[in-house]
């Protein structure tokens, strides 16, 4: 057995959501910016003004400084300042790759948000947030992916920082543990189709326009106290031109990637899929599907040369065992695509009520 050289797990976090009061944030939580004429990469498709504002030469995309908000491409506004949001400092959501999250409300309607500080010290970080903020635009209206408010970039931090919609419940990892806090192993059969129909309505709305999301982890889907289910991070989100459907960058979380994508084949729409199998079956099972992960070379042998994993059909419904062998096919060709895995059974027939999903995570420690 051979691991290729590019087998490397690029983890970029989850936590990291959303804007912030730029004034309160403390030192410590300041990201530096280099200079731009520093970097010749960033000359030919960043420029930063005087003021801090930033510009995308290819894309058109402005970020203005505190509170002139984000423009897009097309001339769209989402305007947001650090005045108009309270920030809570006692309230850390995480950290991640691309800076700190806090918990912030916005003062004009009292809804509370997610306040993500993206740092720009690098061309790759810059491209990244640019991704970003393509993703969480082409999002918008999907009841099953997270929603942006507006954002914003400060001099002062030498940051941008984006408004994202709050999800008090946290992620599919928080609820895995909290499943083990009272005593269960998985989430229970139909509320799982609950979860599971939520995902897969997100990732269809992604893939029907094109937009590989690149990294599903339990880490990157979100849940709240009224039953939403909702995926999140589109920082490396890519589109899939229509001429080109396929990707070959390797970047994402490695223990929920594809088998093609480890092996440095060309990847597309359907290795978003193999991920949502990963997740589904650790949901169901209350453990990661592979046993021994402690080095690549093992993480390799199982991903790549053994069985794909499969839920023992004496434990659980058949329907969710037929769902997770779709998705954790090998073979590409073979994987089911997510408008008909939307239809499944699985999704139709066998789901628990939103509100049915309410009261199970209420009997879960908070």
């Amino acid at each position: 057995m051979s691991v290729p050289p590019h087998f490397l797990c690029i983890d970029l976090g989850r936590r990291k959501s959303i804007g912030t009061l730029v004034a309160a944030m403390p030192p410590k939580m300041m990201m530096a910016l280099d200079e731009c004429d520093e970097d010749a990469s960033c000359s030919m498709t960043w420029s930063i003004d005087p003021s801090g504002t930033m510009r995308h030469r290819g894309t058109g995309v402005k970020i203005s400084a505190d509170g002139g908000g984000i423009t897009t491409g097309d001339g769209t506004e989402y305007r947001l300042s650090p005045e108009d949001i309270d920030l809570s400092e006692s309230v850390s959501l995480g950290a991640g790759a691309c800076g700190v999250v806090m918990k912030g409300k916005i003062k004009k309607t009292g809804v509370y948000v997610a306040v993500k500080t993206v740092r720009v010290d690098d061309k790759g970080k810059r491209e990244q947030l640019l991704s970003e903020i393509r993703g969480l635009v082409t999002a918008e209206g999907c009841p099953n992916l997270v929603q942006w408010y507006a954002g914003f970039a400060s001099k002062r931090t030498s940051a941008v920082h984006v408004a994202l919609e709050f999800m008090d419940r946290g992620s599919l990892a928080d609820l895995m543990k909290r499943v083990h806090a009272s005593g269960g192993t998985g989430v229970p059969g139909r509320e799982l189709a609950c979860i599971t129909k939520q995902i897969m309505i997100g990732l269809d709305f992604l893939h029907d326009r094109r937009l590989l999301h690149r990294d599903i982890k339990p880490e990157n889907i979100l849940h709240n106290a009224d039953g939403w289910v909702k995926l999140t991070d589109f920082g490396i989100a890519k589109d899939l031109d229509n001429t080109l459907a396929v990707a070959g960058t390797f970047v994402g979380t490695v223990t929920y990637m594809s088998p093609e994508r480890c092996l440095g084949e060309d990847y597309s729409l359907a290795s978003d899929v193999w991920s949502v199998g990963m997740v589904i079956y650790q949901l169901a099972c209350g453990r990661y599907p592979f046993s021994n992960i402690e080095s690549f070379p093992a993480l390799f042998e199982q991903l790549c040369e053994k069985p794909e994993p499969r839920l023992d059909a004496g434990l659980f419904a058949p329907e969710l065992c037929d769902f997770v062998a779709l998705c954790l096919t090998r073979e590409q060709r073979h994987r089911m695509d997510t408008p008909n895995l939307t239809k499944h059974a699985f999704c139709i027939a066998c789901p628990s009520t939103q509100a049915e999903l309410v009261t199970y995570l209420a009997t879960l420690p908070a």
